[in-house]
């Protein structure tokens, strides 16, 4: 009988949107079979306004979803369940995604909230709790279906500019569950308001040396009318059998004025589609990839976004629709080809533009020689007496002459050791070692692989291997041997003896060497009375925060901050305060 009153209830009782404090959803929820994919609504109460589009070029990635801008310009606003589901997972760090809350849907889709100012109390007390459980500031936690449930539309996080965040502002994603593909938003029920065209500025025209490309010249395009652009001449001359055409182009919707990326272009040669790429997923896996698919010298040294419209050889990105002949143009001698690029957007925007290439009289277009020949898709190494470089195949997204020197610079334990320059992207670290000159025994666990950049320099850690000293390096520069024998600095910003007045204290940690691939950050531990407490790590401005709460009494209390390197130099700040 009660098995068969249960039945009768789930047939007749409405599913219902719950406000109690657990945020309990009805037991309806659980265990029922995973409906089709239906649309997700916005995290938001507004219209959205947009910073940053799904595959948006960014430093080494495409952005994996929407920014969507704060409504006034400042943290603290709500942010609500997309869909159904559970929270499972919550991530914690100074870098990256700052507070980020992750949501598991009966869909099969993951939804992501980032750079939040702060969760719901329910959870940011079940934070809290964990923090002082495990004595750290960063935590990344997997969470059972059964913690926090969520009903569509409830409101779980406040929006904030937390982690490599620019402003205030919420990054939300949805992605496949099983294969951590990242989805268009826009694609699932998101809605913004677009009836402006895709703005085209600028293109690049290349020709191709021994599979490398070559830039020939840059070209301002001009707007004609809504959607229909034109470059000051009509017909471009290139050195060589094959051109190649980039372009810098960006979208932009009703809600907002800041340049965003575009969701696909189309290239034709003689009206045939050639070469055709669009945004609708991004496996993070190949995220890299997005320097392949940039002009990454022009990012590097001019901070302009360039769209290659052809393929390096290394390019391994699944969004390509169509290429032909790798989107490179064959030219032949008094041939003319016609050449129209379209770019658009998910709304059916378009913006278009046409010219014509010719060969040009001349020689074609070499690539500077250098003694050192790397193959892209071959293993390569290089040794002398005291420097050793090695690359697994496919470092590189084209073959490359590599430009190698060596040279003297004061206050470095060895020779600086030029390995090309940092126009040129690599898709995943190489190993380098050198042998230094002699280093007395007790600074030996002080020593650091160092790029070396005029008069600083950046320590990518490094382990002793007999008498080299070997790391992993992720772009290409200038190396050498450096050692690290100073702490790192403690600077009060809020704090003074008497702190009954003030809600939190703040301290500035600094040290005298970057990091980069195998070194660590800074790490720090702050302690009051003896017991641990909880600082918060602001990365863009290396500022710790603690915020006093019922731990910290009236009375007169002791603090002992204390802050650690990469190369075990240490700085301790020890005062007492009264609260």
């Amino acid at each position: 009988m009660r098995l068969l009153i249960w039945w009768l209830l789930l047939l007749v009782i409405p599913e219902y949107r719950v406000s109690t404090p657990d945020y309990r959803v009805p037991l309806t929820l659980v265990h029922e079979p995973i409906p089709a994919p239906s649309p997700f609504v916005s995290p938001v109460h507004r219209p959205i306004a947009i910073s940053g589009t799904f595959g948006e070029l960014r430093p080494n990635h495409f952005h994996a979803g929407l920014d969507i801008k704060s409504a006034h310009g400042s943290a603290g606003e709500p942010v609500y369940a997309a869909a159904r589901g559970y929270v499972s997972r919550i991530k914690i760090s100074a870098y990256g995604y700052g507070r980020a809350l992750y949501l598991q849907h009966p869909s099969g889709h993951t939804s992501v909230y980032a750079h939040l100012d702060r969760f719901i109390p329910e959870i940011e007390n079940y934070i809290m709790k964990e923090h002082y459980r495990r004595q750290r500031f960063e935590m990344d936690l997997t969470l059972a279906p059964g913690v926090f449930p969520v009903s569509q539309d409830q409101h779980i996080a406040y929006l904030g500019n937390t982690g490599s965040s620019t402003g205030p502002h919420l990054h939300f994603e949805i992605r496949n569950s099983m294969s951590e593909e990242a989805l268009n938003p826009l694609q699932y029920g998101i809605r913004l308001t677009d009836n402006e065209s895709p703005k085209l500025f600028s293109i690049k025209l290349y020709s191709q040396s021994q599979g490398h490309p070559i830039p020939m010249m840059t070209l301002p395009i001009h707007a004609l009318d809504k959607g229909v652009f034109d470059l000051d001449k009509d017909t471009l001359l290139v050195n060589g059998d094959l051109a190649g055409v980039a372009i810098k182009a960006y979208d932009q919707s009703l809600n907002s004025s800041q340049r965003l990326g575009v969701y696909g272009i189309k290239l034709y040669v003689d009206d045939t589609l050639t070469y055709h790429f669009d945004m609708n997923a991004l496996s993070f896996s190949e995220m890299r990839y997005s320097n392949a698919h940039r002009d990454y010298a022009e990012q590097v040294t001019h901070k302009q976004v360039y769209h290659r419209l052809f393929r390096l050889p290394g390019n391994k990105l699944p969004i390509y629709k169509q290429v032909v002949e790798d989107g490179w143009i064959p030219i032949r001698t008094n041939d003319v080809r016609k050449v129209n690029i379209e770019s658009y957007d998910l709304a059916g925007n378009k913006s278009k533009l046409e010219f014509f290439i010719k060969q040009a009289v001349g020689p074609p277009s070499s690539m500077p020689y250098a003694a050192d020949f790397v193959a892209f898709d071959k293993p390569y190494i290089k040794e002398t007496t005291s420097m050793k470089l090695e690359m697994q195949a496919n470092v590189l997204y084209s073959d490359l002459y590599l430009d190698y020197g060596v040279s003297i610079q004061d206050g470095l334990y060895s020779a600086v050791y030029k390995i090309h320059d940092s126009t040129c992207p690599l898709h995943r670290a190489f190993s380098m070692a050198i042998k230094p000159n002699y280093i007395p025994p007790h600074l030996k666990k002080k020593a650091v692989l160092a790029a070396v950049y005029h008069n600083s320099y950046v320590s990518h850690g490094g382990k002793w291997e007999g008498e080299w000293l070997k790391s992993k390096i992720n772009s290409f520069g200038r190396f050498a041997v450096a050692i690290d024998t100073l702490a790192p600095t403690i600077k009060p910003i809020v704090f003074k003896t008497d702190m009954k007045s003030s809600s939190f204290m703040r301290f500035k940690i600094s040290d005298n060497f970057g990091v980069s691939g195998d070194a660590d950050e800074l790490t720090y531990n702050a302690f009051i009375d003896g017991q641990w407490v909880l600082m918060q790590l602001d990365s863009r401005t290396d500022m710790i925060t603690h915020h006093f709460d019922y731990r910290t009494a009236p009375g007169k209390h002791s603090l002992r901050l204390h802050v650690r390197d990469d190369r075990g130099n240490e700085k301790s700040f020890i005062q007492t305060f009264v609260k």
